[in-house]
């Protein structure tokens, strides 16, 4: 592509909605794709076609994207590792004050479950910045569909005043598809000096990039992974959190839903007892072997797998005569990856969670 000019490229008016801002989290990272802090596994995979024509694609769609100014080839791979993206693409662009580097790094989550979670979270710290140091801020919104938008601003080197601003977007859906936007305030990731004062796109600007409708054939082309498979028919994430709710106990309030609008086999409700918040997890699928007559109960409690120190789950699958099962998970935390216990012990008791798992509202999936 190299030395083109690029046309009139305006950005969205459009706000990105809010509905839900998440709760305190530890443990994220930095900015590029792939697993920020060691737990979430994103395997890297090739994207249909060639590297040079996923590539392309993605810079196609990115310059569209991108405010008036000269777009050029970036060096190198614009940007160094993105672990675990199918696809990625980067530019040069020169909006008059300055040439500064705009990559982007599609794939998807092995895990949606945990790792919508795991990637889109801030650590903890003063003000929410934590590791990024003086300079940095981080930002976390749960839009309207279930999805994770993660907004950070750091520099290359926190405490250094003359490194680079390293600016990004990551937004994860709740099908597990992935997209992060990184933006410096130089033309390259490594050994350049900054050209400008601040990378050219403001936080909301770098939200309506990764948000744009335009990313969504590509980011649906990307195979799902083993274990993060959808079945034909499955329902929303959303379908099952209103299948769920009604089987809570009165009195539970709910403040927080990750679940989505895509097919899904996996959704989170945030709730609070009066007695600390909680999380509350089901999963339905067809993937259960039970070649009796009756429906089989498995029970599991103890410390969360993934989680930190204190904090526990109860779990409880019921899987029906020819493998549909569905299983409920309560945790004595509101973010059983990324955050310590809230309360004792987790909500819901063993007999409720066989109820809620064994209820014959959940046949509607079947």
């Amino acid at each position: 592509m190299g030395g083109t000019t690029g046309g009139a490229r305006r950005g969205r008016a459009a706000v990105v909605a809010v509905s839900v801002a998440l709760a305190g989290t530890a443990g994220a990272g930095v900015v590029y794709a792939g697993p920020f802090d060691g737990r979430s596994e994103v395997t890297a995979a090739a994207v249909p076609g060639s590297e040079a024509e996923a590539e392309r694609r993605v810079v196609s769609v990115l310059e569209g994207l991108l405010p008036e100014g000269e777009v050029r080839e970036a060096p190198g791979d614009g940007g160094g590792a993105a672990p675990g993206a199918y696809a990625k693409g980067a530019v040069v662009l020169d909006d008059g004050e300055g040439p500064a580097l705009v990559s982007v790094a599609l794939g998807r989550t092995d895990s949606p479950a945990l790792d919508l979670v795991a990637l889109a979270g801030c650590p903890d710290g003063p003000g929410g910045v934590g590791r990024w140091g003086p300079k940095g801020t981080c930002t976390e919104r749960v839009l309207p569909d279930g999805s994770g938008l993660l907004l950070v601003q750091d520099r290359v080197a926190p405490y250094g005043e003359r490194d680079a601003e390293v600016w990004s977007a990551r937004l994860i859906r709740p099908d597990g598809s992935m997209l992060t936007a990184t933006e410096l305030n130089a033309p390259a990731a490594e050994g350049a000096a900054p050209t400008r004062a601040v990378p050219p796109l403001s936080q909301e600007r770098l939200a309506e990039l990764v948000t744009a409708g335009e990313w969504r054939t590509l980011l649906d082309s990307f195979p799902r992974r083993g274990g993060g498979e959808v079945e034909p028919g499955a329902p929303s994430g959303f379908a099952l959190l209103d299948t769920l709710e009604p089987l809570l106990p009165q009195g539970m309030r709910r403040f927080g839903r990750a679940g989505g609008t895509d097919p899904a086999h996996f959704a989170r409700l945030q709730v609070d007892d009066g007695k600390g918040e909680a999380a509350v997890e089901v999963t339905v699928d067809h993937r259960g072997t039970n070649d009796t007559e009756e429906p089989r109960v498995e029970e599991r409690n103890g410390p969360a797998p993934w989680s930190g120190d204190g904090v526990l789950h109860r779990s409880v699958t019921v899987t029906r005569p020819g493998g549909f099962r569905v299983t409920v998970t309560a945790y004595n935390t509101s973010r059983p990856l990324l955050a310590g216990p809230t309360r004792s012990t987790p909500p819901l008791s063993p007999e409720q969670l066989r109820e809620i798992a064994g209820s014959g509202t959940w046949d509607r999936f079947r």
